[in-house]
């Protein structure tokens, strides 16, 4: 009996030494400015091991600037006060007074370190609506980079582009392209150079379903303008970007910057090659007859193309400039197709079969030429003058030969061959005077 009492008088001797080591502390206080002595609602009060400086607890001060905090602790500790915009202030002398730290009144003054640069930096929506106008920005759409001008074009609202290139506004493919507001070569109907333009050449597209009397009148269903990028930095800037895809769909673009008080030279270079293959199945049935037609193959539009940009801008000063410009285009075309012919006559039986073999070649070189006078009025911002003259160039010369050979039933063998020489130049002067109302 005797051990068992001094077992418990031991163990009561180390609880009570441990419940002594391990004081309960609470600290108190309240938080001020220095300057208005008001509370600090919010400030942080953190409460840190003296030898290790590590975290024992913390607390907020309340709206009025005070705080209280207790805590259990066997070790020397230090109070640490901050807050967003002040000095912060650490206070090692604590004295415990019936388990109560009582640190008074604490004061904050203002951090006054200067700060090197503040960058406030605004990012347009992605899509703007505008009273004529829809307008996406191409440049703040992450997805659309490593795009060609077609792809761009399809992602565009209302917008969209079939396999080989043909773009429609609202289901209709009675569409003007423009580029920078004005006719371009590069966005001709019978052009496919917009495969050339990359995303990262493009600022952004207008979308104007209603144009104004500004505009000729060869967009029925609407106008597309795209917008290409100019650097407004000084100095000599640039990019390249190389793009690949399936079915073949590789370019490569560079755009070059080069920018002084008074000039602007700008540059844009494009090369590439697209493959867009190409399956067909048809019917052609002869209702009064009964016979039927039936024929299916593939076809493929292979393009290598080659475009360079060069102009530069004259700034005469901050309301009136001077643009001269101009583009080379050059495309080469290389369209194989095959296509098997099968005849049934009203019996529904095959009477002849034949196969027809297809090879185009052709050669599109085009070019444009633009000299352009901007003025600006101060008093609003659409408020100008443009007086702009320009000249294109489009040629086309293609050859194709047709051969058909017969596999089963009347002879139908033959061999046709066909050439185009296209040639066609246009010369526009305009003056265009816009005034808000």
């Amino acid at each position: 009996m005797n051990s068992k009492k001094t077992i418990y008088t031991l163990l009561l001797v180390l609880v009570a030494g441990a419940l002594h080591a391990q004081k309960k502390v609470q600290v108190v206080g309240k938080v001020v400015e220095e300057k208005s002595s008001e509370g600090i609602p919010f400030a942080t009060i953190a409460v840190r091991d003296l030898e290790s400086d590590r975290p024992i607890t913390g607390v907020t001060t309340d709206v009025d600037g005070k705080f209280s905090l207790s805590f259990a602790s066997s070790a020397d500790f230090y109070v640490e006060v901050s807050f967003l915009g002040f000095t912060t202030k650490r206070i090692d002398e604590v004295t415990v007074k019936y388990g109560v730290v009582d640190v008074g009144t604490v004061s904050l003054s203002e951090d006054t370190q200067l700060l090197d640069e503040v960058v406030v930096e605004g990012e347009k929506s992605r899509t703007e609506f505008q009273i004529d106008k829809r307008v996406f920005n191409v440049g703040n759409d992450i997805s659309s980079q490593g795009m060609g001008a077609l792809e761009v074009l399809d992602r565009v609202p209302s917008v969209t582009v079939n396999i080989e290139g043909e773009v429609s506004l609202r289901g209709s493919a009675g569409v003007q392209i423009l580029i920078d507001g004005k006719p371009s070569i590069l966005a001709d109907d019978q052009s496919n150079a917009l495969g050339s333009i990359t995303a990262d050449m493009i600022e952004k597209v207008e979308v104007i379903t209603n144009p104004s009397a500004k505009y000729d009148a060869e967009g029925t269903a609407g106008i597309l303008n795209i917008v290409l990028k100019k650097e407004e930095k000084k100095g000599l800037n640039g990019s390249l970007s190389v793009n690949t895809g399936i079915p073949d769909n590789h370019n490569v673009g560079l755009s070059l910057n080069k920018r002084t008080e008074k000039f602007n030279l700008f540059t844009q270079l494009g090369a590439g090659h697209r493959s867009l293959p190409r399956d067909t199945e048809n019917r052609n049935q002869d209702l009064v007859n009964n016979t039927l037609i039936e024929s299916s193959g593939r076809s493929y539009r292979n393009e290598t193309f080659f475009n360079v940009i060069l102009g530069t801008d004259y700034y005469i000063d901050n309301n009136n400039v001077i643009t001269l410009s101009g583009n080379f285009t050059y495309e080469i075309e290389d369209q194989p197709s095959e296509t098997n012919f099968q005849f049934f006559n009203a019996a529904n039986e095959l009477t002849s079969q034949w196969n027809r073999v297809e090879a185009t070649d052709a050669t599109n070189p085009k070019w444009q030429y633009e000299l352009q006078y901007k003025r600006d009025f101060k008093d609003n911002k659409d408020h100008d003058l443009l007086f702009s003259a320009i000249g294109s160039f489009f040629g086309k010369d293609q050859s194709s030969e047709f051969i058909n050979t017969t596999i089963f039933g009347a002879e139908v063998d033959e061999f046709q061959e066909t050439r185009t020489n296209f040639k066609e130049a246009r010369n526009t002067i305009k003056l265009d005077y816009t005034r808000p109302l």
